[in-house]
């Protein structure tokens, strides 16, 4: 009878996780485990994460089931996950912000951009906090995918986690050429550190196309109005279209966003990116340079571009 909560949880934490013939679960805790384990029980857990990824096989949807409790797993080097249909879940209470299946990046260990570097295909990552707060200017990076067809679900991307690396080139998340990935009920950014001018929650870069965003919360606390909700790298930093659905867009400090999302000059057809039934608060437009990329079906725009713009309510 011991044993029938920790299977209950355990069954309960694959659900709607592919399997196959060869599907095997390993099982991280950090404050129980120990890597000479097996991995494969509750009761023989391994310590970390690279140990746990170590033995996943590419392409038979084997899982990384990390137990969340007293202590967080701290990555010492970026981790590559690079193994098409391999899956992190978080057993955890699945809060939207903070959650406490945690990683983190190891004090002290510089230069970590980006923290996690996906570029396998086809992978379910649920339920997790990975936040990047080192005293370091060049981890800039916190998430950054390359692959597609992901999906992302209740996954809390919190870069730019101390003033020394919230600055020009941050990014919670980068979409590098990504295509065709999922992200729901995710949160990207923070509101504790005073975000400097550059900083982004959201990047993409190279392409990156036909991406989901769906019911995610784009967090920040501006210390200048130079940071952005959202920014596309360059001309060709999109392609096709990227969505945006029921999002929220906050920035409760007192000094507001000059553009809610950085858009650069000669960005033509078939480059879009769409926002439905999204609201912004704390920035003085969407757009600020009128490039004509970013698209809504929120009230009338006016010429001060407060389409979906939270007002205060007076009666």
């Amino acid at each position: 009878m011991s044993l029938y909560p920790k299977k209950a949880l355990y069954y309960q934490a694959l659900v709607g996780i592919p399997r196959g013939p060869k599907s095997q679960v390993y099982v991280v805790d950090p404050a129980n485990g120990s890597d000479g384990n097996t991995g494969t029980t509750f009761e023989q857990p391994l310590a970390t994460l690279p140990a746990a990824y170590a033995k996943c096989v590419a392409n038979q949807h084997d899982v990384v089931l990390y137990v969340a409790g007293s202590a967080s797993i701290s990555l010492a080097a970026q981790l590559v996950w690079a193994k098409n249909y391999t899956h992190l879940i978080g057993l955890c209470a699945p809060s939207r912000l903070a959650q406490r299946a945690r990683i983190f990046q190891t004090a002290g260990d510089l230069n970590l951009s980006p923290l996690i570097n996906i570029t396998a295909t086809g992978c379910i990552f649920r339920d997790l906090y990975i936040f990047q707060g080192t005293d370091d200017a060049q981890s800039l990076v916190d998430v950054q995918v390359t692959g597609g067809r992901n999906v992302f679900e209740n996954v809390h991307f919190a870069g730019g986690g101390h003033a020394t690396n919230a600055i020009t080139g941050c990014a919670s998340l980068k979409l590098d050429g990504a295509e065709e990935n999922l992200f729901r009920r995710c949160t990207f950014g923070l509101d504790t550190i005073a975000a400097g001018t550059g900083l982004v929650n959201l990047l993409f870069d190279s392409e990156a196309h036909r991406n989901v965003f769906e019911d995610c919360l784009f967090s920040l606390w501006a210390g200048n109005a130079g940071a952005a909700w959202v920014k596309v790298a360059d001309a060709t930093g999109i392609d096709r279209f990227n969505t945006f659905d029921r999002c929220t867009f906050l920035n409760t400090s007192a000094t507001g966003l000059t553009s809610g999302f950085v858009i650069p000059a000669g960005m033509g057809a078939p480059r879009r990116l769409f926002l439905r039934d999204c609201m912004a608060y704390g920035a003085a437009k969407w757009d600020a340079s009128d490039r004509g990329v970013l698209f809504g079906n929120m009230n009338a725009v006016t010429a001060a571009d407060l389409s979906g713009v939270a007002v205060e309510m007076i009666t």
